[in-house]
């Protein structure tokens, strides 16, 4: 049996786009089946309208809407 890895994307924001994508193409490399399970706020990084409008997360909340000002996550 190979090895496996399972990684959750929980987040869809710049952020948090880059750190399961770099680890399952890491554990791809090592010859790992590699399963990435997105949540539904994680399904931003996959979908053609939104991954192009990913930004990093206000201050504070990274759940909050992104046309939110900054000053107010904080």
């Amino acid at each position: 049996m190979a090895d496996r890895i399972a990684i959750i994307a929980s987040k869809g924001t710049l952020d948090m786009a880059y750190p399961p994508l770099i680890m399952a193409s890491t554990a791809a490399a090592m010859d790992m089946e590699v399963g990435i399970f997105f949540t539904f706020y994680g399904l931003d990084i996959v979908n053609r309208k939104k991954y192009a409008n990913l930004k990093v997360a206000p201050v504070g909340n990274p759940a909050m809407p992104m046309p939110v000002p900054n000053i107010i996550g904080m």
